[in-house]
C-alpha cells in the first residue's frame, strides 16, 4: 500500500499522481509562509496548499493511454502538461467553482523538496535525488495547488530515510564519474562526465539505477531516458552560451 496517497480521487490515482500532501496555510512554519508569499504574492488568499506528485510506473503508462508522446522538442512539455490538465480535471469534478492556482508548472519558483521534507516523502541521497522507503528514488513532484479546499490535513509521513540502514552505499561505488566520493556531490565531475560521447549516464543516472530500494517502481526505460535527456540537452545548451 502506498502510504503517500492520502486523496482518494480516481481521476489523479488512476492517472499515476498517487502522491499527495495537503497543507493549512495557516499551520505552516513562519519560513515557509514567508517563502510562499515572496514567490506567490496571492499565497494569501487561500486556505491550503497541495503538493501532488507521482510514484512508480503508472503514471507514464497513463501518459502513453492519453495519447501523448514523450517528444523532447522545444517549446514542448508532454510531462508537465498531463500533470496540469489531470490536476485541473479533478479541481473542476471534485471541486467545482473552488478559487485555485495551480504554482507549478508555472512562473514561480517554490523549493518542492523542502515541501516533500515536510510532507515526509523526501530523505536526502547521495545521488541527489530525493529518496523514500516505498519508492525508493522514483517518485517525482508534478503540481503544487493553492486552492481554498476542505481537504483534510495530511501529517507528515514519518520514516527513517532508506540511506540510513544502507551498508554497500552502492550508488557510490557504481557512481562511473566517481561525482560522489567522500560523501559529496561533485557537480562539475557529473557534468563533465555526462557530457563525453561515450558516457554511460547520458540519458540515465547509472548511481540512480544501481540502489536498491524501491526497484519494483523503476520507471520505464522511455521515462527515465525522457527525463536525463531533457537535463543533458540542458547541459549542452548552457556550455554552448559559456
Amino acid at each position: 500500500m502506498n502510504p503517500y496517497q492520502t486523496i482518494p480521487s480516481a481521476i489523479l490515482n488512476d492517472a499515476g499522481l498517487n502522491c499527495h500532501a495537503v497543507f493549512e496555510l495557516a499551520q505552516l512554519s513562519p519560513d515557509v509562509r514567508e517563502m510562499l508569499l515572496a514567490r506567490c504574492p496571492r499565497a494569501a488568499q487561500y486556505q491550503q496548499l497541495i503538493l501532488i506528485g507521482h510514484g512508480g510506473q503508472r503514471f507514464c503508462e497513463a501518459l502513453k493511454e492519453s495519447g501523448a508522446e514523450l517528444v523532447r522538442e522545444e517549446g514542448k512539455h508532454p510531462v508537465d502538461d498531463f500533470s496540469v490538465a489531470t490536476v485541473q480535471h479533478y479541481l473542476d469534478n471534485d471541486w467545482p467553482g473552488c478559487e485555485h492556482e495551480i504554482v507549478y508548472p508555472g512562473a514561480y519558483t517554490v523549493s518542492l523538496q523542502e515541501l516533500g521534507k515536510l510532507a515526509g516523502w523526501h530523505h536526502d541521497s547521495p545521488f541527489m535525488v530525493g529518496v523514500n522507503q516505498h519508492f525508493g528514488s522514483w517518485f517525482a513532484y508534478r503540481c503544487l495547488v493553492l486552492a481554498n479546499t476542505e481537504l483534510p490535513v495530511t501529517p507528515a509521513y514519518c520514516d527513517a530515510s532508506p540511506c540510513d540502514s544502507c551498508a554497500s552505499k552502492i550508488c557510490i561505488s557504481a557512481c562511473p564519474a566517481k561525482a560522489l566520493e567522500g560523501g559529496e556531490f561533485n557537480l562539475m565531475k557529473c557534468i563533465n562526465y555526462r557530457r563525453q560521447p561515450e558516457s554511460k549516464c547520458r540519458t540515465t543516472c547509472i548511481a540512480r539505477v544501481s540502489c536498491p530500494v524501491g526497484t519494483e517502481h523503476r520507471y520505464p526505460r522511455e521515462q527515465i531516458a525522457y527525463h536525463y535527456g531533457r537535463s543533458i540537452a540542458m547541459i549542452e545548451a548552457y556550455a554552448k552560451k559559456e
